[in-house]
């Protein structure tokens, strides 16, 4: 009985830090505006510890390049900010995409995708 009230406690505890998780997109096939590289996945954002996390796996994609998204969000002032959220990709079928980042603007709580980019290493 003491074991489970501690686990209770613990649990309790860290759910009180944690704070609210913003889903960007969940589980959705995203592509760039090109169509050359395309995942399956999820991006979060937990305001504390301010995270933006993508858990993915490449559907399609032209070869090993960059993976730029773009999002933005509003501080409680009415003030824009964007933040790059980039990611080396290697270009292969049903690659892993776990990539975590912390945006430079701790005052925004909120984000949303504005923009989807693949640069690719053989592009000229």
């Amino acid at each position: 009985m003491s074991l489970w009230l501690s686990l209770s406690a613990l649990f309790i505890v860290t759910s009180a830090f944690a704070g609210p998780r913003e889903i960007l997109f969940r589980n959705e096939r995203v592509c760039d505006a090109e169509r050359i590289l395309c995942f399956h996945g999820s991006l979060t954002y937990e305001s504390n510890p301010r995270l933006l996390h993508l858990r993915a796996r490449v559907r399609t994609a032209s070869g090993p390049g960059l993976l730029r998204i773009r999002v933005i969000g509003t501080n409680e002032l009415g003030h824009r900010r964007r933040a790059p959220f980039e990611v080396r990709v290697r270009g292969q079928h049903s690659e892993i995409i776990n990539h975590r980042m912390v945006p430079d603007h701790p005052d925004v709580n909120n984000w949303v995708v504005e923009h989807v980019e693949f640069i690719s290493d053989h592009s000229p």
